[in-house]
């Protein structure tokens, strides 16, 4: 739902190589040179697959699966679960910093203290191409998402979203997901309603709508958006009500009254989320934004 938008430096590339070679296998030998001895890999660096983006992938898989690769070898290589995860977790907590769910933008997956002063982060890592089908890329950090749990393990799971056409290019990384400019929220009110006057939250749906194509239908399917938004409608209902106690003239009338600016009044009543802030900072925030257009505060 939510662009990562984060630019990866020659700087950064170096040490997340620096921290995956940081451990060494039983025969002392990194992840660089066991990924060096591989001949399937022939014509491609290090980096090239580590930093691979995520339209390269889609091109590399179909290149190294006609090599019949030995998958159980690169499971060993590429070992993800309990020897590089806390690595690349700790890399990411510091350098890319998520605040909320890639795929949902509905949960804070942010880092927080537990009772002995220990950090801990929220966040876990999804491997947008299945680790376990495809393990040459379970390290490459243009394929580990950040997300919430119920995203991750709750419902995406180990669908193949690289064997789905419609699914396959909805990485979060990729500068090709457009899904906040294609898809909005829309707000429908029951018939009881008249002049946006409502009397309970249970007379609003909100359902995301795609204009003039189905390119995200089975992401918002798969994920569950509609039936999980469904759940949160209380805070279109405030933003609406809001909107009735304070109209045009009332927040004029505030303006002239404390002297702050008409729009910086507006913006904290509403908690309005506009088109240049960073959506990826707090939850509900493409919910917020869609729906103030809906009632015409922005």
């Amino acid at each position: 739902m939510i662009n990562i938008d984060f630019e990866i430096t020659q700087e950064l590339k170096e040490k997340y190589i620096a921290t995956l070679c940081s451990t060494k296998f039983q025969d002392k030998k990194t992840v660089r040179e066991k990924f060096e001895e591989q001949d399937i890999f022939d014509g491609y660096s290090f980096d090239d697959v580590f930093f691979m983006t995520p339209k390269r992938m889609i091109a590399f898989i179909e290149e190294i699966e006609v090599k019949n690769p030995d998958k159980e070898t690169l499971k060993t290589i590429f070992k993800y679960d309990g020897k590089f995860q806390p690595l690349i977790a700790k890399f990411i907590e510091k350098y890319l910093d998520p605040k909320v769910c890639y795929y949902c933008n509905i949960d804070y997956v942010n880092v927080y203290e537990s009772n002995n002063g220990e950090l801990k982060n929220k966040f876990t890592l999804d491997h947008f191409i299945d680790k376990g089908s495809y393990p040459y890329l379970a390290l490459s950090f243009f394929n580990l998402v950040p997300c919430c749990s119920v995203c991750n393990s709750k419902i995406k799971g180990t669908i193949s979203f690289y064997e789905d056409e419609k699914l396959k290019y909805t990485n979060p990384y990729s500068k090709e997901f457009d899904f906040d400019q294609k898809v909005h929220f829309k707000l429908l009110l029951s018939d009881k309603c008249q002049d946006l006057h409502i009397k309970s939250k249970e007379d609003i749906a909100i359902p995301l709508k795609e204009k003039y194509s189905d390119k995200y239908q089975k992401y918002i399917e798969v994920f569950k958006l509609n039936e999980r938004y469904s759940a949160h409608k209380d805070i279109v209902y405030d933003m609406m009500k809001n909107a009735e106690l304070y109209p045009e003239s009332r927040l004029k009338e505030l303006q002239d009254l404390t002297g702050i600016p008409y729009q910086q009044i507006k913006k904290e009543i509403f908690h309005l989320i506009d088109d240049e802030s960073d959506l990826a900072q707090e939850p509900f925030s493409k919910l917020r934004k869609d729906i103030a257009k809906e009632l015409q505060l922005l």
